[in-house]
């Protein structure tokens, strides 16, 4: 049997004392990968922050990588975001390092210390997605495909179970923006990692079919198949 990396039972999701998705029921298995789809403001954001821990699960119940969302204090928050790759529409890269020592610093702050090992997990990361040898290059000097490459690498640094990226291509051109999706497609095939895929261009859904979860009318819709 698949493993459940996100398993929602009749969760309620609220921004202030706003219900945003209600009776959200959902369950996505280890090595899915899954479009989130929806209009602006439809709640796509929003769900991806209560996966991450950002927000909390007001109603229901919610386990993240193995982590009871209900339960969420300072001590398990962390141990779910060593869990999780992260990706952004802006890259957030610090200007003022090179991708070598970007990567660095986040492994710093989730616990690496050995200089040696890190230089080498950077290495990895890198050649996984393409860029290896401009780990000296700051992030200026990059295309911004080549700049969402990194922030791919970064989320992989700690070889999590799931990725959330979150219109990861909203940025870039149609043909980089095809890359970026194939480049997660591969990762989440090869390595087994868990994929949502937060995205409002229904062209990439087209060309790269797949489930599809649908924020629509306060509710989270899980369509097997893309209709236009």
């Amino acid at each position: 049997m698949q493993e459940a990396i996100i398993d929602i039972r009749n969760g309620s999701i609220y921004q202030q004392d706003y219900l945003v998705l209600k009776e959200v029921n959902l369950v996505v298995g280890q090595g899915e990968f899954v479009y989130l789809v929806g209009k602006t403001g439809s709640g796509k954001s929003s769900f991806l922050k209560t996966l991450y821990g950002a927000l909390n699960l007001s109603k229901g119940w919610a386990v993240v990588v193995g982590e009871d969302l209900s339960q969420l204090n300072w001590r398990n928050y962390a141990q779910l975001r060593r869990k999780l790759g992260i990706v952004f529409q802006d890259f957030n890269l610090l200007t003022d390092r090179n991708v070598m020592d970007n990567l660095k610093f986040v492994m710093k702050a989730t616990g690496w210390s050995d200089n040696a090992k890190m230089e080498k997990r950077a290495k990895e990361v890198l050649q996984a997605v393409g860029l290896s040898g401009k780990g000296w290059k700051s992030p200026h000097q990059l295309s911004g495909g080549e700049q969402q490459r990194v922030v791919i690498a970064r989320a992989i640094l700690n070889r999590p179970q799931l990725i959330l990226a979150d219109e990861p291509t909203g940025n870039l051109d149609p043909e980089t923006a095809d890359d970026i999706v194939r480049l997660l497609r591969d990762i989440c095939k090869e390595h087994r990692i868990t994929v949502i895929f937060a995205t409002h261009n229904y062209n990439i859904l087209e060309t790269y079919p797949g489930r599809v979860i649908r924020c629509q009318g306060g509710r989270l819709l899980d369509e097997q198949n893309f209709l236009v």
